[in-house]
């Protein structure tokens, strides 16, 4: 595959975000290994180019003993145990047989998205043109993962891959695809993934996306925003401008197609703001009893 100015955060950037709802059992995160210092430095380029590298990701081995049906959530803790919180983007190597997870739940996320895409269409899933042939590529990629992966799930075919659970037979190589690449590309996971491109200026635009579990944001309302503004002005993530938005930045623009990492966020969300699913629908009101609030934390990868 050649890789363009795009980045999987999965944020081309393309980011994982997967949901989690916990308030009791806490555990550290699976892996404790850390990205040292950082992406390690790549040769200088002007913002906006790229020059296409030639990868391939490594196979994945099938997961040992997963069942659609058995197969328990991994739970993460997406922060140290300690009284002292460092606020930090908490980076650690992603191995490539744990890029994205998919268990017993999975027919759970599978019946919601599909109601939710045939509810809301682009509003939560769509590509828009700039970002149209590295949207191409990610149920190429999904297709070649998930059946290496998960191959009880999945098997891959001559023109795409079979979902084994829903008779779901999807096309990958037809042009133009049956329905947007995001949309199509949704139907395979549990998680909601977004697609960033470099521009000139520097700065990683989300022009493409399934946002379909969200936490306190929907893609209608971010698309073609730049990184910055999505955590600053609408997300108003604490500490972002001061202490991350350098290292995030930073990040993007040194990431390679060959050192995928992984990161842990979370926060506090009042039950007022989730919906009948558990997925929210604002941030919710202020000075509620404690016991209305959920602690959700996501394990996000990027790419």
């Amino acid at each position: 595959l050649l890789f363009p100015i795009a980045a999987v955060l999965l944020w081309a950037s393309v980011q994982i975000a997967r949901p989690y709802f916990f308030t009791t059992k806490k555990v550290p995160p699976k892996s404790k290994s850390s990205v040292a210092g950082g992406i390690p430095k790549r040769p200088a380029r002007e913002p906006g180019t790229w020059e296409p590298v030639d990868f391939q990701r490594p196979v994945a081995s099938p997961y040992p003993d997963w069942s659609v049906h058995t197969t328990k959530p991994l739970i993460y803790r997406p922060f140290n145990y300690g009284p002292k919180y460092a606020n930090t983007m908490g980076l650690r190597r992603m191995p490539w047989d744990e890029w994205i997870e998919l268990d017993e739940q999975f027919p759970q996320f599978h019946e919601s998205k599909a109601r939710r895409i045939a509810d809301l269409g682009g509003k939560c899933a769509r590509t828009e043109p700039e970002a149209l042939d590295a949207a191409y590529e990610l149920p190429e990629e999904f297709s070649d993962y998930f059946s290496q992966r998960y191959p009880s799930l999945y098997k891959r075919t001559t023109v795409g891959i079979d979902n084994l659970l829903t008779g779901e037979q999807f096309n990958i190589v037809e042009r133009p695809l049956k329905e947007d690449p995001m949309q199509m590309a949704a139907r395979l996971l549990q998680d909601d993934f977004a697609l960033l491109i470099e521009k000139p200026d520097g700065q990683y635009y989300l022009y493409a996306g399934a946002i379909l579990m969200p936490g306190v944001w929907d893609l209608d309302e971010r698309m073609g925003m730049p990184l910055s503004q999505i955590h600053i002005d609408h997300g108003k993530v604490p500490g972002f401008k001061e202490k991350l938005e350098r290292g995030v930045m930073s990040l993007f623009r040194r990431i390679q197609p060959d050192a995928p990492v992984q990161r842990n966020t979370w926060y506090i969300q009042g039950l007022d703001a989730v919906d009948e699913e558990g997925f929210s629908k604002g941030a919710g009101e202020k000075d509620m009893p404690v016991e209305n609030f959920h602690f959700r934390t996501e394990r996000q990868s990027i790419r």
